[in-house]
């Protein structure tokens, strides 16, 4: 059932602005750290190591949490904006299956963002080579570990904004819930207390110095996305159709 309702909500999400944004939140990330490279490059050979990280860096600090936020209070408020919620539910599924159907739907935009950015990053390489810079190495990035790390530490931020979006009429909420959080990335994420705070899982796992911080940040995402989407879908079964 779970497979059919997703089914269902990609169909309704073609050619939504949801879908749009997925493509065009990390084209801005790519095309900023395009001209901010071509504009401060004098000589010699472009480190490009440090061009994938200062694009990644950009996209995990500020854009990501900010499209995870976007692309939920899109998919969850078309429902709210159009009141077929309670449509929806007149089918035979219940709730939690049709919270469980647009959390899933919500993870498949972040892993398409995801692939997006490294996709148009490696493309401005492209650029970068027909304008004649040297391209020597600069695909010998990890992106495999780069991807996994993005998306699997982010399905934090996923679980609670896809929670408010679900809640709240008003895609105003979610949105102004993913600024204000985003803002604390760069003060705590930089702490030790960025363990308490699932917003700066992402950049710590990408940027972190130590050997095991990754893994730290990789296991307390899953831990703490894990239970979340356990409450919240158990609180989606007991409440029915009631929002606000």
């Amino acid at each position: 059932m779970i497979f059919k309702l997703l089914q269902l909500e990609i169909l309704k999400v073609r050619r939504s602005l949801a879908l749009l944004m997925m493509l065009l939140c990390p084209l801005m990330v790519a095309v900023l750290g395009f001209f901010i490279l071509l504009k401060t490059h004098k000589n010699g050979p472009i480190r490009w190591d440090m061009y994938w990280a200062g694009n990644t860096a950009i996209w995990g600090y500020f854009m990501l949490p900010l499209f995870i936020a976007l692309a939920t209070g899109l998919l969850n408020g078309n429902e709210h904006r159009n009141a077929t919620w309670r449509l929806m539910l007149t089918l035979p599924i219940t709730a939690r299956q049709l919270f469980l159907a647009k959390c899933v739907l919500a993870v498949l935009f972040v892993v398409g963002a995801n692939v997006a950015l490294f996709a148009q990053v490696a493309l401005s390489i492209c650029i970068f080579g027909l304008l004649g810079f040297s391209t020597e190495q600069a695909f010998q990035y990890d992106f495999v570990r780069s991807f996994l790390l993005a998306t699997v530490c982010s399905m934090p931020i996923v679980m609670v904004q896809h929670w408010i979006s679900w809640r709240v009429q008003n895609i105003v909420a979610p949105l102004a819930v993913g600024v204000v959080a985003t803002m604390g990335i760069m003060q705590i994420g930089q702490s030790k207390d960025w363990v308490y705070y699932p917003w700066a899982y992402v950049m710590t796992a990408l940027n972190g110095t130590a050997p095991d911080i990754a893994v730290r940040a990789t296991t307390l995402a899953c831990l703490v996305a894990g239970v979340m989407l356990l409450v919240a879908t158990y609180w989606v079964g007991r409440k029915g159709t009631e929002f606000q």
